[in-house]
């Protein structure tokens, strides 16, 4: 099966966009790319960070990290002498934020790998539906079942079997019955 070709990753030209639907969702796929590339920054460089975007309806949106008073208060003093239950304060707020982070980066991993899971476990249930061969037909479908899969078939054709009789019985006496007996109640 050949696969489809496409262009992959193309350079745009930066432009402005004429059209106002695809203007905001540019917008909002940009800001949040925006938002995370400061995240980033401020995670990997243990930076202050201020972002302020306003959109083409002009609604204003923010990034600040550690937070908001710290990073204004940085922009208007840059050699701060700063209280020391403010220092405390934003020491805090910076630890919390990492700690938040590494939740963030657990339950991805975790995410990822509960979707890695699901799609292994879609492959092996459409791959069973494909299947026609019945589990007797296999020699080595037996050979793995547990003890409590071998006492459920072990019942399963025991009831075939006695129903298997009740009807021998029937046509040997000659009668003939419409329904059958091998529906499983």
């Amino acid at each position: 099966m050949e696969r489809k070709r496409t262009k992959g990753r193309q350079k745009i030209a930066i432009a402005r966009i004429k059209k106002d639907s695809d203007c905001f969702a540019t917008f909002s796929k940009r800001r949040l790319g925006l938002f995370r590339k400061a995240s980033d920054v401020s995670a990997q460089c243990n930076a202050d960070v201020a972002v302020v975007v306003y959109s083409p309806t002009g609604k204003p949106f923010s990034f600040f990290h550690p937070t908001m008073e710290s990073v204004v208060s940085r922009i208007e003093n840059p050699n701060p002498k700063t209280s020391d239950s403010f220092r405390l304060f934003e020491a805090y707020t910076r630890t919390r934020v990492m700690q938040l982070n590494q939740m963030i980066e657990k339950l991805d991993g975790e995410l990822h790998a509960e979707v890695e899971r699901e799609k292994k476990l879609e492959d092996e249930t459409k791959k069973k539906k494909n299947r026609t061969v019945s589990f007797w037909e296999e020699e080595e479908a037996v050979g793995k079942f547990d003890e409590e899969q071998v006492k459920n078939v072990t019942n399963l054709l025991e009831n075939i079997k006695a129903r298997l009789r009740v009807r021998e019985d029937e046509l040997k006496r000659g009668a003939s019955s419409s329904s059958s007996p091998f529906l499983l109640h």
